[in-house]
């Protein structure tokens, strides 16, 4: 049987909890400021991108392979690290609560789901339960050719391919706030002894990025809101100024 435990050398940890936290802050954070962004909906989205670029430049060396991979439109990164022969994925907790709580909901299979079924089939959680109805997906008969397809990049490395490990992150804000791996089973429960925080590697330093106004003229940056007022407000605002000052002196008198 696989082991549960989580090996990865401690050079590889720190680096891919560095590739996450410049990601998600200081990379981030410069992208918005230089191309003077006057609204941010697809931070969350881009994100991803600056990752998978920080793992390509930071992780392509002798002990791990860079493979691109598509899910539909979705575009991502599988790391496979050789000493301990596994592959990574990476995914913020809540995607994978998410993707956890409506498992069975789903006719098609989620590559979290490909990967557990193909790679850690063998691993047990802590609470085991028995399903007397276990859950199906339409397309797990071609389970081999769609991991196949995910992996493409990887096609020498499968046959050697020992568990699939699952690197779950959180923010707060433009922060890196808990970061940890995961061996995941394929109902997505954490496999026994299957959990390795790795909180302890991020970086306590304030952010080098100086945040900044992007919009001075910005209606929300502006005492007024960014309105011009006609003739009439304008007449009123000085008549009320004017009756407050006359009373503030009557009431000194």
């Amino acid at each position: 049987m696989r082991t549960n435990n989580i090996c990865f050398p401690s050079e590889v940890r720190v680096k891919i909890v560095k590739c996450v936290e410049d990601a998600v802050k200081d990379d981030i954070l410069a992208d918005i400021q230089h191309h003077s962004l006057r609204t941010t909906n697809s931070v969350p989205t881009r994100i991803w991108d600056l990752l998978n670029t920080n793992l390509a430049r930071e992780l392509e060396t002798e002990d791990c392979t860079i493979a691109d991979a598509h899910r539909g439109p979705w575009q991502m990164l599988v790391v496979f690290e050789r000493t301990t022969q596994c592959i990574l994925t990476f995914m913020r907790e809540k995607r994978f609560a998410e993707l956890r709580r409506f498992q069975r909901r789903r006719r098609h299979m989620h590559y979290l789901d490909m990967l557990t079924r193909q790679f850690n089939k063998e691993l047990l959680a802590d609470q085991q339960q028995v399903e007397l109805y276990p859950h199906t997906f339409s397309d797990e008969d071609k389970l081999p050719q769609l991991v196949q397809t995910l992996l493409h990049d990887l096609e020498d490395e499968i046959p050697v391919v020992q568990n699939h490990v699952l690197i779950l992150f959180e923010t707060t804000g433009y922060q890196l706030s808990h970061i940890r791996a995961v061996k995941v089973t394929p109902n997505l429960d954490i496999a026994q002894d299957g959990s390795q925080d790795w909180s302890e590697y991020i970086s306590t330093n304030v952010s080098v990025v100086v945040e900044k106004v992007a919009h001075s003229d910005a209606p929300g940056n502006q005492p007024n809101r960014g309105l011009k007022l006609k003739s009439k407000a304008i007449a009123r605002k000085k008549n009320g100024l004017q009756r407050k000052e006359t009373q503030e002196i009557e009431a000194q008198g």
